[in-house]
């Protein structure tokens, strides 16, 4: 090829590297599932790769040219295509070794990370007084120097540097990361090693963006798997604290109404304690799972509940199921709060009792269930008297959203009841990770 071919190549390879940089650098910045100081490396990596390729091409469209401006840009060019290589390789290596070491015990490799790389700009500096890695003739064409050999020699240590921490703490990377790193580490050495015998072809720069892409690529894999991992052990966790709240407000709450049965009337105290025990023999499973149940057993989580709290009422207290549509799922006790609210805060403040009635019904995208009273009411405006009412609405709320990703919605007015509104995506994760959709739900 002639020299001519060889620079349109050259110019063409690296334009297409300079742009591979700019979305590295996007991307870097989008994605709000990296980790901040992954990101801050990655940011640092594609700039010197970016700085350093567009350097290669102002230095090779300017050599040979007279004029100050050419002097100095081509001597200027040279010199930060040179720097920011060998910051880009810094990078990465300090990168390896937060990987490693993110908790920065290991403070004699990093010093001797350190010194390595301190010995290598310095001997940059030094040529550009002796000549030693390169000179330009009188032509302002760039040659290399006698001992250009120790700079690449030098960025070939460098990967040696990083194969060597590769190997020697392997075990503490993931597979996904030692592959990026070998990855990154083997491509420019292979480039390297090309463009030593092969004079005019710049291979090492666009190999490097090649890897540097992989390693983003292999790297950010590897953390959204780790933030997600992070958000189901945190809404596990979630869960798990909202149940936990739960359970003895509703069992406190039954033994409560059977405590006053036991006063008014001993024969409803029994009927309620065999109530209260076949719930408990047949519910309890339900009531520490942390996945989403039928709405069936949920509905007779319910009317458990409402029949417990119908002895203790003295028949003030009246309730209606009106389920027109089943098969699908719900977090446990998130019907029943609703239901404990409609007795506590409406039909009991209501003089003359009144009347809970739950309905479920089926749309096109999700299914509905509702909880109406025909109460006392409040306003929505104004924050709830008790405070276990607030709470209560926003666990049902939050464990909606975490486990089958559905809505609550509330409305309600003083001296005109209160309606709860469940909705339920289709789109729903069943309890085994399956979907629930219109064609394996169970509809009405």
């Amino acid at each position: 090829m002639t020299p001519e071919q060889i620079k349109l190549i050259n110019l063409s390879v690296e334009t297409c590297g300079v742009i591979l940089c700019l979305l590295g650098i996007i991307l870097v910045h989008v994605g709000t599932k990296i980790e901040k100081r992954t990101g801050k490396y990655f940011e640092a990596v594609f700039i010197c790769l970016a700085v350093d390729i567009i350097s290669n091409m102002a230095g090779q469209l300017i050599k040979g040219m007279a004029g100050t401006a050419a002097f100095f840009g081509v001597r200027i060019a040279n010199f930060c295509e040179f720097f920011f290589g060998y910051m880009l390789t810094f990078f990465v290596t300090w990168y390896l070794l937060y990987c490693i070491d993110p908790k920065g015990k290991e403070k004699n490799l990093r010093m001797g990370i350190i010194l390595f790389y301190g010995t290598q700009l310095a001997l940059l500096l030094i040529s550009q007084f002796n000549n030693m890695y390169y000179y330009f003739d009188r032509a302002n064409i760039y040659h290399r120097g006698d001992l250009f050999w120790i700079s690449q020699a030098v960025s070939i240590l460098a990967m040696v540097l990083n194969g060597t921490m590769l190997v020697l703490y392997r075990h503490r990377l993931t597979k996904k990361e030692q592959l990026a790193f070998w990855c990154y580490t083997g491509l420019p050495a292979i480039a390297l090693i090309i463009q030593l015998f092969a004079y005019g072809l710049y291979m090492v720069l666009f190999s490097a963006v090649i890897s540097a892409v992989c390693l983003f690529v292999f790297i950010f894999e590897e953390q959204v798997d780790r933030y997600c991992q992070k958000e189901r052990e945190n809404t596990d966790l979630r869960v798990s604290i909202m149940l936990s709240q739960i359970q003895p407000h509703f069992l406190y709450n039954t033994l409560d109404s059977i405590y006053l049965l036991c006063e008014k009337d001993p024969h409803k105290a029994q009927k309620a304690v065999s109530y209260f025990a076949d719930y408990l023999r047949l519910n309890l499973s339900s009531i520490n799972r942390e996945t989403p149940i039928t709405i069936e057993k949920e509905i007779q989580h319910v009317k458990t509940y409402l029949e417990l709290e119908k002895m203790s009422s003295e028949d003030t207290l009246n309730y209606e199921l009106d389920i027109q549509a089943g098969g699908f799922m719900v977090p446990a006790l998130s019907v029943q709060p609703l239901a404990e609210n409609a007795v506590k805060h409406g039909t009991a403040k209501k003089p003359g009792g009144g009347t809970v009635t739950i309905k479920t019904r089926e749309y096109e995208n999700d299914y509905e269930i509702y909880v109406i009273d025909d109460g006392a009411g409040f306003d929505l405006s104004r924050p709830p008297d008790d405070e276990r009412l607030h709470l209560g609405m926003e666990n049902v709320r939050k464990r909606l959203k975490a486990m089958c990703k559905g809505t609550l919605d509330v409305s309600s007015a003083p001296g005109k009841g209160t309606t709860a509104i469940i909705s339920i995506p289709k789109t729903m994760p069943l309890a085994d990770g399956e979907e629930n959709n219109n064609e394996n739900s169970g509809g009405r």
